[in-house]
């Protein structure tokens, strides 16, 4: 399958409309220029999904999903960008036109679609081999009889057999006509040498097999356990990574509990294979595996498209519980809700399910369950001596290192009080070392930060060293911009983001090119110059995103092109308009001055409206584009600012007239980009005078240089605070509704 062509993806995110789309699934109702209705993505009984046909676009206030059409779909039925492109042009009867690939391009799609088709080959034969053979039946569907499974579990995982068999399944596929290439790849045939001559085999020979499949239903892996008692063959092989599977990225069930999880909002975190099938058979279909390796960010925010709440499930066993829990943090960092539940000695959530009937399970579930902190503390001091305040000290740290993992405030105040009450400990010393804490984690986030620019940065220096010295010098220079506090410039950044997703494309003033002529430039021409001019780059991966993306529709020549056809189709609108004015002054009559002085205000009116339609559609242009964006950052990104969740402190001028954001714009992208200056030049001069400190007395030379710069800076500080004047806009100024 193709990719969809450009024009094609342009006529369907056109013919989409918001209100249209969404209520096929959600019933609206009209509320002043939106529509409201229950959110489709969880449980809710107060309307709080909100849809905006002007923009397109719709948002539930408390989850925080929704998105343009395409986004919308994406989400509701868990399609990737392509297919969702494909249901709206099913939906709107838009024939699909592919774009022409690359050779690239088109090997690379033929080598996935021949894995995807090799792996679904697969699949069937072993749900044969299982089903139909005797081999099959007598061991491995007594294997899973044993284990507790019944059918209709065996037919939703899709489980089967591999023959015991050297190359059974290698010789099938042959047959069937697929590549040898494939079959290595895909780790379904292994490669021996023997004098000189190689041969394929099947690697998962006798082993009973678990398709492993994405979010949509395909299969892009397999897992296999061992039939065989030999301790010296390994229990269970897995298919290697390749081009169509990236273990970190996926999640064992997730196909089968996507629908459940997203009807609960929760998510339970079992091990293993079984542990997931055995619970969906006992009624708990929110169920998924991490197949046996540790939690990673990729499966995270994969887990995170469908809900926020986690819980995850251990057995008994101290050890796997303690090892599971370095998972925890990179859970909180993601601002999941985590919740852990313990099962009774002896049981794992396999044989917890055989042996207990659904109700009991739930019931189970239900009363058990308990948050992450609590769990830590109970679980790491149990077997602490009350009397080696040093183990004591270190397990508290370990606890409230993960408290510094949380960014919701009062969550994290919730935590200290719980945690002062089971450690005997007062909220006072507790919120002293937090503090140093979550001073740390800032302090190696920054520090990671730095680390990775500047690798990226040498990586270019290395890359291009035919510069010679020149280039060296040039990034000796900037070296100071890698020390910068990411997190602390993000809400300045966040402004300059908004403004380009808002108005990227809105022309606000002239500036001067490098002729010396005046040209009109937008939103986007002013904040690229202003930033080029000093170096400066978005440190927030995210706004860096938005800022190239707005900046390709800005510098490609469709835009321009359609904002001619637009302001020829103006023309005729005001053309129309002057028309119907006059036609209605001579039917009324009146003097030859009264007849003047209404078409020279009906012509003034004209201007105004002449100018709000381009800028309209200016405006719309790149919000629609950026909305509906290929790009996961740069489409999510763009939603979450564009949304109203913001109010900007109310600008006077010096006569007290109160203007729209859009009219203070030739003042507002100013102000926030010297903000940024500025925030950057602070943080460049304490990192200056954390240098100058730290100097031994006998270097009183650079000692010197150092506080000169220091004082240059802060030369350069005060003729930014005095350029921004009384029009000061922090990130205080704007406050979430």
């Amino acid at each position: 399958m193709g990719r969809i062509d450009q024009e094609t993806v342009n006529r369907i995110l056109d013919a989409a409309d918001i209100v249209d789309v969404v209520s096929d699934f959600v019933k609206l109702r009209r509320s002043g220029a939106n529509y409201k209705g229950l959110c489709p993505f969880h449980n809710e009984r107060t309307p709080s999904f909100s849809v905006n046909r002007a923009r397109n676009i719709c948002k539930c206030f408390s989850c925080g999903k929704g998105g343009s059409p395409v986004n919308f779909i994406m989400e509701h039925e868990q399609l990737s960008y392509q297919e969702a492109l494909r249901y709206l042009a099913r939906k709107y009867n838009i024939e699909i036109v592919e774009k022409e690939q690359s050779p690239e391009e088109q090997q690379a799609q033929n080598d996935r679609e021949s894995m995807l088709a090799v792996n679904e080959f697969a699949l069937n034969e072993f749900r044969r081999n299982l089903l139909e053979t005797d081999a099959g039946r007598d061991l491995a569907l007594a294997y899973f009889r044993h284990r507790g499974l019944n059918d209709a579990m065996i037919e939703r995982f899709r489980l089967g057999y591999s023959l015991d068999k050297g190359s059974a399944f290698v010789d099938a596929a042959r047959l069937a006509g697929y590549n040898d290439k494939y079959l290595i790849e895909t780790g379904l045939a292994g490669v021996s040498e023997r004098e000189g001559q190689k041969r394929l085999y099947d690697r998962f020979r006798g082993r009973v097999m678990f398709p492993v499949l994405s979010l949509s239903g395909r299969v892009i892996a397999f897992g296999g356990r061992t039939m065989r008692s030999d301790k010296t063959v390994a229990k269970y092989v897995n298919s290697p990574e390749s081009v169509i599977y990236k273990k970190s990225n996926e999640l064992y069930g997730l196909y089968q509990a996507k629908s459940a999880i997203a009807r609960r909002d929760k998510c339970i975190m079992v091990e293993g294979y079984l542990d997931v099938i055995s619970m969906h058979q006992a009624g708990v279909e929110n169920v998924v595996a991490s197949s046996g390796t540790s939690l990673t960010e990729g499966q995270i925010r994969l887990l995170r498209r469908f809900t926020n709440n986690v819980t995850l499930i251990y057995d008994a066993d101290p050890a796997g519980i303690k090892a599971s829990l370095r998972g925890i943090n990179m859970l909180l960092d993601e601002k999941l809700d985590v919740k852990v539940l313990l099962l009774p000695p002896g049981d794992d959530p396999d044989s917890f399910a055989q042996n207990h009937s659904s109700s009991e399970v739930e019931e189970y579930l239900a009363q058990h369950e308990e948050d992450i902190i609590a769990f830590m503390t109970r679980v790491l001091m149990r077997d602490v001596p009350s009397n080696d305040p040093t183990a004591r000290a270190k397990v508290i740290n370990v606890i409230l290192g993960s408290v510094a993992h949380i960014d919701d405030p009062v969550k994290r105040q919730e935590y200290l009080q719980q945690c002062s009450r089971m450690l005997g400990l007062s909220e006072e010393v507790l919120v002293r070392q937090l503090n140093i804490l979550i001073a740390k984690r800032y302090e190696e986030a920054e520090t990671n930060e730095a680390r990775r620019a500047a690798r990226e940065s040498l990586g270019e220096l290395d890359n291009e060293n035919a510069a010679g010295q020149d280039k060296h010098e040039a990034e000796q220079e900037e070296a100071p911009l890698l020390n910068l506090n990411v997190n602390r410039l993000k809400p300045f950044e966040e402004i300059l983001a908004r403004y380009l997703v808002r108005f990227g494309l809105l022309y606000i003033v002239n500036m001067t090119d490098e002729n010396g002529n005046d040209m009109p430039a937008t939103v986007y021409d002013v904040i690229s110059s202003e930033l080029a001019a000093d170096g400066i780059t978005f440190t927030h991966k995210p706004y860096q995103a938005v800022f190239e993306a707005i900046g390709a529709i800005r510098n490609d020549g469709a835009w321009l092109a359609d904002r001619i056809v637009r302001q020829g189709e103006i023309e005729d609108e005001v053309r129309m308009k002057l028309e119907e004015a006059r036609e209605k002054l001579r039917m009324e009559g009146g003097s030859m001055a009264k007849i003047e002085k209404v078409e020279a205000e009906t012509r003034m009116e004209l201007a105004v409206f002449r100018e709000e339609r381009i800028n309209e559609f200016d405006m719309q242009y790149g919000q629609n584009l950026l909305v509906n964006s290929p790009d996961d950052m740069v489409r999510n990104t763009a939603l979450e600012l564009l949304v109203d969740r913001y109010t900007i402190s109310r600008f006077y001028t010096r006569q007290g007239d109160n203007l729209s954001e859009q009219a203070q714009l030739p003042s507002l992208v100013p102000t926030a980009i010297y903000e940024l200056r500025n925030a950057i030049v602070s943080d460049i001069i304490k990192d200056l005078t954390m240098q100058l400190s730290g100097l031994p007395a006998d270097r009183a030379e650079e000692a010197f240089a150092i506080m000169k710069e220091i004082q240059e800076r802060k030369e350069l500080q005060r003729r930014l605070t005095k350029a921004l004047g009384d029009r000061i806009i922090l990130p205080g100024a704007i406050s979430q509704r």
